[in-house]
């Protein structure tokens, strides 16, 4: 086959062309590609139908998108498709406008891959099965319902390798480690993934799958990016599985000599410098190019709905280190990616480079039910923000991202136990009654004196006064349910979310217990875990949420006792499965305190209309678009206005 030179048959055209007349551009274009199709003998299907027209009419005249078509891909190896696939609501109004359709077509039967543009899929195919023939279109790759292209790569792993290393004593006394099969079907999924996000239920190992898929993948320097509590964990797992080269960075001293890099989300800041960060000079240890400099080949990124907000110092950082310096593969770890929005998605599956998070604008309007708006400045000045905090077409989102994540439920293992969650009703007695209803109302006076002044508000953090009563009140019942299980011989786990809280349980519990916060330094933490799965003495262990309730193993612990919880209903999920995880040999129960009436009872409301919502984008159970609007969650301090 002979194929020519855009270049080369424009000259051999303006070169036959009678110079006394004009040259119309277009219309040397137009003749260039008819040439290619006068001496094409491809296997394109849209090239052949173009060419048998010409065959039987010379005088076949191109629009100027079949002549640029022609002349920009009439050497591409089109590719057998034949599959039908979905397309959004709005592509198909696009597709009838353009082809003069009498219908919204839903779905396209693709034949055949004609080209594949940065932004665009040209295929040939059908918008209906009945259509009699074949037509050429440009589809937006954002706009395919189904990943079409992505095919499932055959992966071998030596599983009876890992399970078969010596086996060391584990400080939490397991001895050795069993494969499930759904840790190996993972491994396999993220070992054919360049991009990939791994949304396993917390505590069914996703840990083990990333380090051996890591050891696996022929990576040569291998960055982890996870929480400081967490690191000498993460250490101890590469350990287990054979090999000892990697280093934890603390300090301001970087080192990315070893095969394995353990470093936590802000200690990483100190090494980079984004364009309008406060940090102090004397903080930055490394010059803003390091990342570029330290060449990971993989990044992986444990508890990665941490990086929800891709504005922040964070979110940009890690931009930075997964889409700008590079190619390389990433890895995104979390048992609970979407913590309670569709907007917390979408920085995640940018990192990973999915087709869905190209156009930010598009991503709101289409699954958060974005809409502009225009505020008002405390100047007087008159801003247009963007509002994303609704849910829409939550099907079609968990559709078109489904071959970019895995998610399995620790139920689906087999051999778990059952986990067992208890809203404790308490009642205030009446002095409470009377102090908690005076500081609502203390609370609806200053948000009526906010809006006057037009003052911006702060709701879930000016209901704090109100959480953190209930959350005192809720100590007395704490300690005589978590006394009545360690008498029958039980350990018991207790999240808090303020200092005083934690502080008045760590007095009461005294010797009885270990404790893990944010400003402990990591070994301490360790040591607090390292306690309480070793020691019997050690049968309470005392924690916030943020810091304690996640990627920590606490198996020892068959109870869960939250004191006072969280608005974000995956950082609760996170707390309750430091527990219920995979080496957990007993039933799992999980209290929560509740005092009827007040902030407690709305936010536990609150938090599980939530939950609905993230299930469906993990595509965890279906539902309609009625239905998904119904248990949108209104603001809650409309429900309050309301009572």
């Amino acid at each position: 086959m002979i194929f020519y030179s855009k270049y080369t048959i424009l000259k051999h055209i303006k070169a036959l062309t009678n110079f006394k007349n004009l040259i119309n551009l277009d219309d040397i274009k137009g003749r260039g590609a008819i040439t290619i199709l006068e001496n094409y003998n491809g296997k394109n299907p849209y090239l052949k139908k173009l060419k048998r027209k010409l065959d039987n009419n010379t005088k076949l005249i191109l629009t100027d998108t079949q002549s640029n078509y022609i002349l920009n891909n009439y050497n591409f190896e089109p590719k057998v498709i034949n599959k039908i696939v979905g397309i959004t609501e709005y592509l198909g109004n696009e597709l009838k406008i353009s082809e003069n359709l009498s219908f919204v077509p839903e779905r396209v039967l693709i034949e055949f891959l004609l080209a594949d543009n940065d932004k665009t899929f040209h295929i040939y195919g059908k918008l209906k099965r009945n259509q009699e023939k074949s037509q050429m279109y440009f589809i937006p790759k954002t706009q395919l319902l189904d990943d079409f292209l992505f095919e499932e790569k055959d992966i071998n792993v030596d599983f009876e390798h890992y399970e078969s290393i010596d086996k060391m004593v584990m400080s939490d006394g397991t001895i050795g480690r069993k494969l499930y099969d759904i840790q190996k079907v993972g491994i396999k999924f993220l070992l054919s993934r360049d991009g990939c996000l791994l949304a396993d239920d917390m505590g069914a190992g996703k840990t083990i799958q990333s380090v051996i898929s890591a050891l696996e993948s022929g990576a040569k320097k291998i960055l982890i990016v996870c929480p400081t509590a967490v690191k000498i964990n993460w250490q101890r797992e590469i350990s287990y599985f054979g090999c000892d080269d990697s280093t934890i960075i603390s300090g301001k001293k970087w080192d990315d000599s070893a095969k394995f890099t353990i470093i936590n989300f802000d200690i990483l800041k100190n090494f980079h410098m984004v364009p309008g960060d406060k940090i102090k000079e004397e903080d930055i240890c490394w010059d803003n190019q390091y990342l570029a400099k330290a060449d990971f080949d993989l990044v992986i990124i444990d508890e990665a709905h941490k990086l929800k907000n891709h504005k922040s110092a964070r979110g940009s950082i890690m931009k930075d280190l997964c889409t700008s310096y590079g190619k390389k593969k990433v890895w995104l770890l979390s048992g609970t990616p979407v913590a309670n929005r569709p907007m917390d998605y979408y920085n995640l599956l940018k990192l990973i480079g999915s087709p869905i998070a190209d156009n930010w604008k598009h991503y709101v309007i289409r699954y958060c039910e974005g809409k502009q708006i225009t505020t008002t400045l405390k100047n007087g000045l008159k801003k247009k923000i963007w509002l994303t905090n609704g849910a829409s077409n939550l099907e079609e989102l968990a559709i078109k991202t489904k071959n970019v994540y895995l998610r399995r439920l620790k139920s689906e293992i087999g051999d778990m136990p059952d986990k067992t969650i208890i809203p404790a009703y308490r009642t205030l007695t009446t002095k409470q009654r009377t102090e908690y209803d005076e500081l609502w109302e203390e609370y609806l006076v200053e948000r009526k004196r906010k809006k006057k002044k037009g003052e911006p508000e702060r709701a879930l953090v000016e209901l704090g006064l109100l959480r953190k009563y209930v959350a005192m009140q809720s100590i007395p019942h704490t300690i005589e349910l978590v006394e009545d299980i360690i008498e029958q011989g039980n350990k018991a786990i207790i999240f808090t979310n303020y200092t005083e809280e934690l502080q008045t349980l760590i007095k009461h519990f005294g010797k009885k217990c270990v404790f893990h916060f944010g400003e402990m330094n990591d070994r301490d933490k360790q040591k607090s875990i390292d306690k309480f799965q070793s020691n019997d003495k050690a049968e309470v262990f005392i924690g916030n949420i943020m810091s304690a309730g996640v990627g920590i193993t606490l198996t020892k612990a068959t109870y869960v006792v939250f004191n006072s919880f969280d608005w974000v209903p995956g950082n609760n999920e996170q707390a309750e499965d430091r527990a219920y995880r995979l080496g957990q040999k007993n039933n799992v129960t999980v209290y929560y305190q509740l005092f009827e009436d007040t902030v407690s009872v709305r936010m536990w409301e609150t938090v599980h209309r939530k939950k609905k919502i993230i299930d469906i984008i993990m595509g965890e159970k279906a539902i309609n678009e009625e239905a998904a609007i119904e248990i949108m969650l209104d603001e809650i301090i409309d429900d309050y206005e309301e009572s």
